[in-house]
């Protein structure tokens, strides 16, 4: 009888029914999202897994994989479709695939980022308190993530960044429970390798007192360095780096005039039987969240116009572009700054410390709608820091995310309003609420060791 009683009361409230609806429309949408993904699958075939396995390819042979594909001529089987600008020991992780069949590479591949993505939500979720907050992360990881177009572009073209996102969650969870033996540092050592902009995250836990979790990271980070040199020689790193400034120097070039040697025609390129050319088209697909994207025209022609005019040469571009990124870093600097005075623990600061490399990564020469993902362990942390303390979230917070995952982006679609500009500004602006909360986060403990203040 006391069972039923609650379930009656349960049925007559309310909030338990947006509750039930809220995920019932999630549900939805996650299986809208699997069947669209499974067609993409056997519809496109993955530009860009196709540069890491034939990379990788090329490395267990003994051959360079950062070479100039436009110039450079190989059989096709050591064909690549783009310039390859991926670390070493990532192209070693693609090894197991670089010699099955283009079929199996893709399912694997497919099946691999869905794992990591919800596995990516099953970690975090550990850290969320108990009760509707919970359902805040499900409704907030299914529409603002899996929904999200960022997601099936990075399933169609067989990036990496899921895979960084579950590290990211794991190093986090790692963190937040105070887990200090040295094996728990190897999601940080693994993600630094992978993508060496995230060696910022290291210093950020020096700043949040962190300093043995860093000094395990470092170390294990340069344990699995000397580990792969046998297989990736430092002259490969060499040509890494390499790879990656020519990149960014045709980028930024392309900025004032695109030039054909940074232009990679492919259309009707045909390798090992797969024609390449074929990749997933949408007015969304290659926005660039970055002020060079602003500049190329990737976003808006009036904020394009509007950039040139400030910045009417590529020197001033340069200037304006480094100009920003330093007070960026100041910004960072500054958050850290705080933290660390006042001794700060919890999800924010940790966040944060997966933060900073991505408010850095703004004024890099690119950053596309598939790398939004990156953004999943910050913003689920920040989450569950706010929805714990007193509100667990109401009718304002569950209708305005249904509102930004199911209404905004069928109206920029609908009504073809600047669906780029929509694209870019969801990011930055998720990027600025995110600071916000880390600004608000120090201003309450500001106040609060105000309040702790006895007087005299």
């Amino acid at each position: 009888m006391i069972f039923i009683d609650k379930f009656r009361d349960k049925l007559c409230n309310r909030w338990s029914w947006l509750r039930l609806f809220a995920i019932g429309m999630t549900l939805v949408v996650l299986g809208h999202v699997l069947v669209q993904t499974v067609r993409d699958l056997e519809t496109y075939p993955g530009i860009d897994l196709r540069v890491k396995v034939v990379s990788s390819r090329l490395l267990a042979r003994g051959m360079n994989p950062y070479y100039d594909f436009r110039h450079v001529s190989q059989p096709a089987h050591l064909q690549l479709p783009s310039d390859d600008t991926y670390s070493p020991v990532l192209l070693l992780m693609y090894e197991p695939l670089s010699e099955s069949n283009w079929r199996m590479q893709r399912a694997v591949y497919f099946l691999v980022d869905w794992s990591a993505i919800l596995l990516c939500s099953l970690v975090l979720s550990r850290v969320f308190p108990k009760g509707a907050s919970r359902t805040a992360l499900w409704i907030a990881f299914v529409l603002l993530f899996i929904a999200a177009f960022g997601f099936r572009l990075h399933l169609e073209r067989g990036q990496y960044y899921v895979e960084l996102a579950l590290l990211t969650a794991l190093a986090s969870a790692s963190l937040l429970r105070r887990q200090n033996q040295w094996f728990h540092a190897w999601p940080l050592a693994l993600l630094v390798l992978l993508r060496p902009t995230y060696a910022i995250c290291l210093v950020v836990l020096l700043f949040l007192r962190r300093v043995r979790y860093a000094v395990y990271a470092a170390g294990i980070g340069l344990l699995l360095f000397a580990a792969t040199l046998p297989l990736v020689g430092v002259g490969d790193w060499g040509k890494y780096l390499a790879a990656v400034h020519a990149d960014e120097r045709a980028t930024l070039d392309a900025v004032y005039g695109m030039t054909p040697e940074s232009a990679a025609a492919l259309d009707g390129q045909t390798m090992d039987g797969i024609d390449f050319s074929r990749s997933l088209a949408g007015p969304a697909a290659f926005v660039d969240c970055t002020l060079v994207g602003l500049a190329r025209g990737s976003v808006s022609p009036v904020l394009t116009r509007l950039v040139h005019r400030i910045a009417p040469t590529e020197n001033r571009f340069e200037r304006l572009n480094t100009g920003c990124l330093l007070s960026m870093l100041i910004f960072n600097l500054t958050v850290l700054y705080g933290f660390w005075r006042s001794r700060a623990q919890g999800p924010v600061p940790i966040a944060f410390a997966f933060l900073a490399p991505l408010n850095l990564e703004l004024f890099a020469p690119q950053h596309f709608g598939y790398c939004d993902v990156l953004l999943l362990a910050p913003l689920l942390l920040m989450l569950a820091s706010v929805l714990s303390r007193g509100s667990r979230g109401g009718w304002f917070f569950y209708g305005a995310l249904l509102a930004v995952g199911f209404l905004m982006p069928w109206a920029a679609l609908r009504w073809d309003w600047h669906v780029q500009l929509f694209s870019f500004l969801q990011y930055v602006g998720l990027l600025a609420i995110l600071n916000g909360v880390c600004l608000a986060e120090l201003r309450r403990r500001g106040e609060k060791a105000q309040t702790c203040v006895v007087p005299l």
